[in-house]
């Protein structure tokens, strides 16, 4: 109930801007500290905070409640390079089906992918076989479409049959670049939605990259000597509870 309440702001979409812009910056600020400096209510920081960011444990309870949101939009894209699918690119589809009830998803395309300087990537087949597997699992299959994509934008800067894209913090530039070119090719305005940061054991964003280098593995957790590593560096050992496997 505090969610939808939220959610039905006027100003729900430019609060969930500045708290993404604010996560960005600072993957660790609490709802506490955002409410400060947004001067709203903590109530309302919490949700907020959700919204944009999820620590790696939070994710698969976050799918499920999604599952009762009843979804704004008919089309959704969204795109990304999906390699070594894990823990964040889930939250990023998830608010992606939450949002709409179709979801078209970009798959980078391998030479879309050497030429940004992505290294060790999986290639697209490979990269696409995972990611229908990940859809299956979720449930969200027959709502998605793939597609190869080879530039930054895809289908939502053209076709008005997309009503909104989604996008990370990370990513947020381009999606907003999509809405302003529409907006100037005179075409029909999309919408814009933010996908949460994903923070890790260690409270660094899961990536990849990080995944291809062997600090974390694909569910958000620190591998090997790392593990210890982190245990003494913090203040406070990190939440670790047990990881359950998604309902079907």
């Amino acid at each position: 109930m505090l969610y939808e309440a939220v959610r039905s702001n006027p100003n729900y979409q430019q609060l969930k801007t500045k708290a993404a812009e604010l996560v960005t910056a600072n993957p660790r600020i609490d709802s506490m500290r955002l409410s400060e400096i947004l001067r709203i209510p903590r109530g309302v920081a919490l949700v907020l905070l959700r919204a944009v960011r999820l620590w790696y444990h939070e994710v698969s309870d976050e799918v499920r409640l999604c599952r009762h949101v009843i979804p704004r939009y008919r089309k959704a894209g969204v795109g990304g390079t999906f390699d070594r699918l894990h823990v964040g690119h889930v939250a990023l589809l998830n608010a992606a089906f939450r949002e709409a009830e179709r979801v078209f998803i970009g798959l980078v395309s391998d030479e879309f992918a050497r030429s940004a300087g992505k290294k060790d990537t999986l290639n697209y087949e490979e990269r696409k076989d995972v990611l229908e597997g990940e859809l299956r699992r979720w449930g969200w299959i027959e709502r998605a479409e793939i597609a190869e994509l080879d530039d930054p934008y895809g289908p939502p800067l053209t076709d008005e049959s997309f009503d909104v894209v989604i996008g990370s913090p990370f990513t947020l530039a381009n999606c907003l670049k999509i809405a302003v070119e529409r907006i100037a090719a005179s075409r029909q305005p999309i919408a814009v939605e933010v996908g949460p940061i994903v923070l890790a054991e260690d409270g660094s964003p899961v990536s990849s990259t990080r995944i291809r280098a062997g600090e974390i593995d694909r569910h958000g957790r620190l591998t090997g000597s790392r593990v210890t590593s982190s245990r003494h560096t913090q203040q406070r050992p990190p939440l670790r509870p047990k990881v359950s496997p998604p309902s079907p």
